[in-house]
């Protein structure tokens, strides 16, 4: 079974990411350095890199089965509503997930196991509180948590999917606001990014040899290097302040 805070890439998927991390590299080595020499001995950061960026494919898969797993809460509850018991009620909203995201959805993969380990005699609220486990996401394993507590002592299973398919929806509309109110501060950030770049290739372009003084010497590489440094500690400093959880 899958643990979603596990990754691991794809052929064509790490081959993309090296990708994106030899060109970081190239225009860093080039700029900053006018050096083959640093684009070469910094490929050994590729590993870090590769480890960096599954933290974001962990991240946007985490969220994107949060979101799935509340459409399947608000689909059970109205199977229940008509009439359905519990465990029919989750393979029927199995059709929502696959209508509104298709095969490849991660919740329409976790239905099917969940059908599969009903019939060989596992009991919902395991098979829910395997997935909560699995998924690290927080309400995921507190709604399997409440769920099987519900189930042993007979507590109203309408008002626990209600509830909890409310809050999660809730607390997804609130990130997607955020998101949209950030989205031109993100967009504001890649461009400050750039703009070193730019204005290094734009001053090496009009005035040759300007910057002649700042590569290969000492204190030009000193000097280069604490301005590498600066950028990357700004970036980072951007990027948290972009970064906002629920």
């Amino acid at each position: 079974m899958r643990r979603y805070d596990e990754y691991k890439y794809g052929g064509a998927e790490i081959i993309g990411v090296i990708s994106i991390y030899l060109i970081i590299l190239a225009l860093t080595a080039y700029f900053f350095y006018r050096s083959v020499f640093v684009f070469v001995i910094t490929l050994v950061g590729i590993p870090f890199y590769l480890k960096y960026y599954k933290r974001i494919l962990i991240k946007k898969r985490k969220e994107k089965l949060a979101a799935e797993f509340a459409e399947v809460l608000y689909s059970v509850n109205a199977n229940v509503k008509a009439g359905y018991a519990t465990e029919n009620a989750f393979w029927e909203a199995r059709k929502d997930i696959l209508l509104f995201y298709g095969e490849n959805s991660l919740m329409a993969e976790e239905l099917l196991t969940i059908k599969k380990g009903i019939g060989i005699n596992r009991t919902l609220e395991s098979l829910l509180l395997n997935l909560g486990e699995r998924s690290g996401v927080d309400d995921i394993l507190i709604f399997s948590r409440v769920f099987e507590t519900a189930k042993r002592n007979g507590g109203n299973m309408n008002k626990v999917l209600e509830r909890t398919a409310d809050t999660l929806r809730a607390k997804i509309e609130i990130e997607k606001e955020i998101q949209v109110l950030i989205a031109e501060k993100r967009f504001e950030l890649k461009i400050m990014e750039c703009i070193p770049f730019f204005i290094i290739a734009y001053i090496g372009f009009t005035s040759k040899g300007y910057f002649d003084p700042m590569y290969h010497n000492i204190k030009g590489i000193v000097v280069m290097s604490i301005c590498l440094l600066l950028y990357i500690l700004a970036s980072i400093l951007g990027h948290k302040l972009v970064e906002i959880d629920v």
